[in-house]
């Protein structure tokens, strides 16, 4: 979830590690080597990067902390990617993902779950651990930090999410809509604490409830080459409610014909920019449009970062708020 919040790049660049020299990668005199990040900023480099100094280079008119690199991609591709430790790289994700004017619980839970999030996916086969964009976490260098959003990351430093001895997979999403999704029934995988939990915190937030009005068009467009759609549409079903109320699948009605497909088909053919959230609480056939009516934005799994903005207010430690979303959790240092 992207909140936009406004930064002086020259304040950020003049925070640096102490002792930091490049070699390839950051060395940290008299300390371990400090945990890092390998963040592929483009796949299909347009812009010529440049190293300013020894802990700052600029990109398509940015500027970002640490070195980068031209790496092969799977697919003849050359992608650019930025290594740098992981606590800098997470300076300037919080701000992304979260609202700098939240409260300061609500910045530190985003930043011990991207932490966490970001130490999950390191993967020392490929040329990058994660990508600079929604489908991982939101990063945009200094232009993307805040000074809450580092003092939020400075304030957990280290702390990351464990179940049973071992880091979690965590997950969150903008608005759950009332109601955190289970990840079985989203992606199959049963995980102890990604079970769905009401949540009543988000309620009234921006998110939490839409309505949209989807042409037949944009739907067959969405859906072409898969056989059995009915055109046109006359009546279109939610079927089987999973326990938070999201519809597992869909069924598009018309002259006999019905085509069923799951709803997370359907949000994903349609773009998460048209269908914000599977959780639909109504639909109807208008003329040629579909109306939707539901609750939430994003998949719903984890921690409801809305909710936990409203929860935050009452709530001031971190971790309570992190029990509330994922239940028999605790945090751990790395």
């Amino acid at each position: 979830m992207r909140r936009h919040a406004f930064l002086t790049a020259l304040a950020a660049a003049a925070i640096a590690p102490s002792g930091a020299h490049a070699t390839g990668g950051l060395d940290v005199e008299a300390s371990p080597a400090p945990q890092t990040m390998r963040i592929l900023l483009a796949n299909d480099v347009q812009a010529e990067a440049v190293q300013l100094d020894s802990w700052h280079f600029a990109w398509n008119g940015r500027t970002y902390r640490g070195t980068f690199a031209v790496v092969a991609l799977d697919g003849g591709q050359m992608g650019l990617v930025n290594t740098l430790p992981l606590e800098a790289y997470l300076y300037g994700v919080v701000s992304e993902e979260v609202s700098a004017a939240w409260p300061s619980a609500a910045q530190e839970v985003q930043a011990i779950l991207s932490r966490t999030y970001a130490l999950g996916r390191q993967r020392p086969d490929r040329a990058f651990d994660i990508t600079a964009s929604e489908s991982s976490q939101l990063y945009d260098g200094i232009e993307g930090e805040t000074v809450e959003g580092r003092a939020a990351v400075d304030a957990t430093a280290g702390l990351i999410v464990s179940f049973a001895g071992a880091p979690a997979e965590v997950a969150y999403s903008a608005c759950c809509g009332g109601h955190t999704a289970n990840a079985a029934d989203v992606w199959g995988n049963s995980v102890p604490y990604l079970q769905g939990v009401v949540d009543p915190n988000c309620a009234g937030t921006p998110d939490y409830t839409w309505t949209i009005t989807i042409p037949f068009a944009t739907v067959t467009q969405a859906l072409a080459g898969r056989a059995g759609l009915p055109d046109p549409i006359q009546r279109l079903e939610l079927r089987d409610p999973d326990t938070s109320g999201r519809p597992r699948t869909i069924a598009l009605i018309g002259d006999g014909i019905t085509f069923v497909l799951p709803a997370g088909d359907f949000r994903s053919a349609l773009g998460d920019a048209v269908l914000p959230s599977t959780l639909i609480r109504s639909a109807s056939v208008q003329d040629t449009t579909i109306v939707l009516n539901g609750n939430g934005h994003g998949h719903g799994v984890g921690v409801c970062q809305w909710g936990a903005r409203m929860l935050a207010q009452s709530v001031s430690a971190p971790g309570d708020i992190l029990q509330f979303y994922l239940p028999g959790t605790s945090l751990t240092q790395t």
